[in-house]
């Protein structure tokens, strides 16, 4: 993740922190910010699966 892109999703997550916040509530929203645009870089990439190739190899995974 891009520093610039960390910075951002910092500001916004610190813009949403309440008195009851603990740290632990930030990294779970900045884990799930961080997932989110790995996901969107993967879609980017072409790095994705369809429903049918996931139950193709569920099939061989529950075997």
């Amino acid at each position: 993740m891009k520093a610039v892109k960390l910075k951002a999703y910092l500001n916004q997550i610190a813009d949403r922190l309440t008195e009851d916040s603990t740290l632990e509530d930030l990294y779970e929203q900045l884990s799930l910010l961080a997932d989110i645009d790995e996901s969107e870089e993967q879609v980017e990439k072409g790095e994705i699966l369809t429903q049918k190739e996931v139950e193709e190899r569920s099939k061989e995974w529950l075997k």
